[in-house]
């Protein structure tokens, strides 16, 4: 079975809806979730976000994301807190085993883009996530393995997310998980 790697970051809209669809996925090819820091993918390429590069585009935007929810029938709530630092939610999902991430960063994902709730307010972290894993946010191997996972996108040419790799080939963009879909025939 082939692999597909999904890089995403909380904080990404469009990897919100992406994470929505990945279970069109299940039993075609294994999805390994990869939590990496988008901020650090933008600094490492010289990019960043495409609402704030372009003024036209941050109206756009979230009409864009605003058809792309209602297309897939999944909540869209913009958060108040946008854009949100998410160093220690991504920690989280990175504290979290294999088994645990996809459904934690569902979950996650529910709250901050389906609810609009502050994921970054640590009182409602803890509420969602437990206390064990908020901290274990603080431990250097989980702090490594986020610097790895980004370092690891950026290396193979990743400037945003989501971003998708189906063996060596990159995919950007949640519009492109049709081609994700050609790259397992």
């Amino acid at each position: 079975m082939k692999k597909i790697e999904f890089f995403y970051d909380i904080v990404s809209p469009y990897s919100y809806i992406a994470a929505t669809q990945m279970a069109q996925f299940e039993g075609k090819a294994e999805v390994v979730w990869k939590p990496v820091l988008l901020g650090g993918i933008f600094k490492a390429t010289g990019n960043s976000g495409p609402a704030f590069t372009v003024p036209a585009k941050a109206p756009y935007m979230f009409k864009d994301l605003q058809r792309l929810a209602n297309y897939h029938q999944i909540k869209l709530t913009m958060p108040a807190a946008f854009p949100a630092n998410t160093v220690t939610v991504q920690r989280i999902l990175c504290a979290a085993s294999e088994a645990e991430c996809k459904a934690l960063t569902l979950k996650l994902y529910e709250a901050y883009w389906g609810q609009g709730k502050d994921i970054t307010n640590l009182e409602l972290l803890t509420e969602l996530v437990g206390a064990d894993l908020v901290a274990k946010t603080q431990e250097d191997a989980v702090k490594n393995v986020l610097k790895a996972n980004t370092e690891d996108a950026v290396a193979r040419g990743a400037f945003g997310a989501p971003t998708f790799f189906v063996g060596d080939e990159m995919y950007f963009g949640e519009d492109r998980l049709f081609l994700v879909h050609e790259a397992l025939k």
